[in-house]
């Protein structure tokens, strides 16, 4: 199985500084230090980080300097009315054209949920605008991944399967996030099946009982099904471990620690 690379998303760091009551951003050194000791390729963080030119030019040579590719750039933003749809599309152009200037050759985007499921004709205008997004990022070189949580997965995927019908796959590609199909109450796999060649990265964590685990390794989902589904639909992305813990979780290690046991386990199982 040949893919670009594995890398490590970012939030798992951002949750424990924050209980720490540490800013994540003054440790983002470290943080990159940890990812690169454990030997990712790649790492996924948050558009807030290149606020600023001067943020995105720190981030970048950061990047470089411990060997790691910054592969996309995490952010929301309101996608499903005409107003703020295209002042979203705006905003997010003039950051992409920040992140593009810095070598990151794609932004993930999550539509903000709305506390209740979209109405048909929100769905329609929140493709509309992510199109007109997919298209700007085109001509900057760009990809944009459409990342989704649980409530997109409710109602047998009705606001991911939206998304996907009302956009073109040429402009909007997929990060598929297994476990919130899981917790949305989908199938992983069956999902997988059906759209991951429309997928580039996919951000994987594990379960054991419904409750998230320290580090990633066996657990609720089948990773080793997963591989052999990947493998059947031509995956050629980005592999993205997204640990995350909840008050369930017992966390035994350190946080560096699980960072590279996870690193590993996708070694195992996937052969990169």
């Amino acid at each position: 199985m040949t893919l670009h690379g594995v890398a490590s998303q970012v939030y798992v760091w951002m949750q424990t500084y924050s209980r720490q009551g540490q800013k994540f951003e003054e440790h983002l050194d470290e943080v990159l230090s940890d990812i690169a000791a454990a030997r990712y390729d790649g790492v996924e963080t948050f558009a807030s980080l290149i606020a600023t030119p001067e943020q995105a030019d720190w981030l970048r040579r950061s990047c470089d300097r411990y060997r790691l590719q910054l592969i996309s750039l995490y952010q929301g933003g309101v996608y499903h009315t005409r107003d703020e749809g295209a002042r979203t599309v705006e905003e997010t152009v003039a950051l992409a054209r920040r992140a593009s200037e810095v070598g990151c050759p794609a932004l993930n985007i999550n539509p903000n949920p709305i506390g209740r499921p979209k109405t048909d004709e929100e769905l329609r205008i929140q493709g509309e605008y992510l199109n007109r997004l997919g298209a700007a990022l085109k001509n900057l070189g760009m990809t944009l991944r459409l990342h989704h949580h649980d409530p997109e997965i409710r109602d047998d995927a009705r606001e991911f399967r939206a998304n996907c019908a009302n956009t073109d796959p040429a402009l909007v590609r997929l990060c598929l996030d297994l476990h919130w199909v899981l917790r949305g109450g989908g199938d992983p796999i069956a999902l997988l099946r059906e759209y991951g060649s429309q997928a580039d990265s996919l951000h994987i964590r594990n379960s054991t009982g419904g409750v998230w685990s320290e580090a990633l390794g066996d657990g609720d989902i089948d990773y080793r099904q997963v591989r052999a589904t990947l493998e059947a639909v031509g995956f050629q992305g980005w592999l993205i471990v997204e640990l995350a813990y909840e008050p369930q979780t017992v966390v035994t290690r350190p946080l560096a620690e699980n960072i590279r046991l996870s690193r590993e386990y996708v070694r195992t199982v996937f052969g990169q």
